[in-house]
């Protein structure tokens, strides 16, 4: 994707305000991780930033070069989480490491030691090992990118790249301030049309794996319908036929039983691939390849090569998981903490996971599209960002 202007460099990650919605496949994929319970805050912070700080897009996560973390200090400077932080770009205004506020923190906040991408509003971090430290300045404004023309939203869609060889990509390289909307619809079908409707409205471009199995209901019939309505915005890419785990067997979605069994034979990952083609390509009039999602983000060499050998070639993962399929009843994240870890983690070229029946997915996106754009990122498809 070619940089459509001049880059934002903003003051502050995003000042959330959200609530609830809904949508998540059957089964986590084995990256996701579970959201700690907040912690009560103990004492008032010393010094805070004007502003949540954030990172600028193509910067890496941290500034500092990674040293092992030191002790919790006696005295120091603490500081009281706003909404839309995080701890990424905490580190970063205070000139330090999410390792070294994880070593400093976990005792007060145990959850930060397995997951740091989740904090809330009202914690009391311990942010430097010295008294009185207050936060490096935010960088001077630069101007923000012309505003596209009335209606657009300055991504494109659909013009895939060539198959060519095999390749996996997490982020996408040299695309430019960017980032890729992806969901998975695999299971939960809830709120799916809202959110396919909310992007049309906000003229966001998306990417959209589905399975075939979920393409056939009556609320897949709908998305395959906007899909097809608004090539302009919205991509389909394949995500299987049932959602099967294509390395070790089982999962699925929304039954498990055509995918139990054990590790399925080629030539049922084949079926599994081809079959789902079928029903997207008249679903939406798109052909899917060379694009596909593994289930779970189960991939081996084998199962590459084997889709590769049906056309589809260009394997996406993802650098941003949203873990919206996780509801906050069982320790998923809010509309707000997904917000905040979308916003304050993109660079150029992220590929951010959602689901269309993700349970707070919809809220989200109301804090994260105007978020990002703030940022000076486009909301794109993934072919925008190849291209």
């Amino acid at each position: 994707m070619r940089p459509r202007g001049v880059l934002a460099v903003p003051l502050g990650v995003l000042l959330v305000l959200g609530a609830c919605t809904a949508e998540p496949e059957s089964s986590p994929s084995p990256s996701a991780t579970a959201s700690g319970a907040p912690g009560s805050p103990s004492a008032a912070p010393t010094d805070t930033p004007g502003g949540s700080p954030s990172a600028t897009p193509g910067e890496s996560p941290s500034t500092v070069p990674a040293e092992a973390p030191t002790a919790t200090p006696v005295a120091g400077t603490e500081y009281t989480v706003r909404a839309g932080d995080s701890l990424a770009a905490i580190a970063r205004a205070y000139g330090t490491t999410t390792e070294q506020l994880q070593a400093w923190n976990a005792d007060r906040y145990p959850s930060l030691a397995t997951n740091p991408n989740i904090i809330e509003p009202g914690w009391v971090l311990i942010v430097s090992g010295d008294p009185g430290v207050t936060p490096r300045p935010a960088p001077t404004a630069t101007p923000r990118p012309t505003a596209p023309p009335s209606g657009e939203g300055g991504c494109t869609a659909g013009n895939r790249v060539a198959a060519g060889s095999a390749q996996v990509f997490r982020t996408i390289p040299n695309a430019g301030p960017g980032v890729a909307l992806t969901f998975d619809m695999g299971g939960r079908m809830d709120p799916a049309v809202d959110i396919m409707n909310f992007l049309v409205a906000n003229r966001a471009c998306a990417t959209i794996f589905a399975t075939g199995v979920m393409s056939e209901t009556a609320q897949g019939q709908q998305v395959m319908a906007i899909i097809r309505a608004h090539p302009e915005l919205f991509e389909i890419a394949n995500h299987t036929m049932y959602h099967c785990d294509l390395v070790r067997g089982g999962g699925g979605s929304p039954s498990t039983a055509p995918c139990a069994g054990g590790a399925p034979s080629a030539e049922r990952i084949r079926q599994e691939m081809t079959e789902a083609e079928a029903i997207l390509r008249a679903g939406t009039g798109q052909n899917p390849q060379p694009y596909w999602r593994p289930p779970y983000g189960s991939i081996s060499d084998a199962v590459i090569s084997v889709v590769a050998s049906v056309g589809y070639t260009k394997t996406f993962l993802w650098d941003i998981d949203t873990i919206d399929w996780k509801p906050i009843s069982d320790g998923g994240p809010t509309a707000e903490q997904i917000a905040a870890k979308v916003i304050g983690n993109a660079v150029n070229g992220s590929n951010v996971l959602f689901h269309l029946g993700g349970f707070e997915t919809l809220d989200s996106l109301r804090l994260i599209v105007p978020g990002l754009r703030d940022r000076g990122f486009t909301l794109t498809s993934l072919s925008d960002l190849l291209n």
